[in-house]
């Protein structure tokens, strides 16, 4: 009989062991026998003990991936202390350690590039930019009119994954620390100009009134 606990842990080792394999391979499909190999597993059928498929392997290697990405998230808007803090808590999660090493990069860029056509992944990536986009949400409300909150909020979702991929494609151009200060100074300076006008405004309406 397997070891108590065992099963978790072979699972988490071939998670990581796809991830791995995903960079070495880029964004060819990665096989059962390369993952199997790089766990240090002696057969590709092992796999079947720890989950139903191939697909299931794939699927909760990105779930991982995802979840490692909204850890990230919750850990820094915990900690923010005003509504523009929260903002750059989650930019700062976006371009955080742990979405920007190779594995994670390679790992990223093969799942979306299958979103598209496997319903599996296009579920993950949904539910993850929900979570995102809602936090963005709650803490614009706070920062610009409400009418405004929406589009914003995209605006922000765009300029966050454009320049990560902007680093992705080409690290040697744009690098991490400036991929993430660019859309830091981008995002803050709209919300400070979109929060004067909201300002000028209500003393506007103050006037006339």
């Amino acid at each position: 009989m397997p070891k108590l606990g065992m099963e978790s842990i072979r699972r988490k080792e071939l998670i990581k062991a796809t991830t791995s394999v995903m960079h070495e391979s880029g964004l060819s499909e990665p096989t059962l026998a390369a993952i199997c190999a790089r766990a240090g597993l002696s057969s590709s059928s092992i796999v079947n003990h720890y989950f139903k498929s191939k697909q299931e392997l794939l699927a909760c290697t990105m779930h991982e991936l995802a979840a490692g990405f909204l850890g990230e998230v919750s850990l820094r808007v915990g900690t923010a202390k005003s509504a523009i803090d929260r903002v750059r808590a989650i930019i700062d999660s976006t371009f955080a350690p742990s979405q920007c090493t190779p594995e994670a990069v390679s790992a990223w860029l093969w799942f979306w590039s299958r979103v598209p056509t496997n319903e599996a992944f296009a579920e993950i990536e949904q539910a993850t930019e929900t979570h995102v986009v809602g936090e963005l949400k709650r803490a614009l409300q706070d920062i610009v009119p409400m009418n405004d909150v929406d589009d914003v909020a995209e605006g922000v979702m765009a300029l966050m994954y454009g320049f990560w991929l902007r680093f992705a494609l080409d690290p040697k151009k744009i690098d991490v620390e400036t991929a993430r200060r660019i859309t830091q100074n981008a995002v803050v300076s709209k919300l400070i100009v979109s929060g004067q006008n909201d300002a000028a405004a209500v003393l506007e309406n103050q006037r006339e009134g």
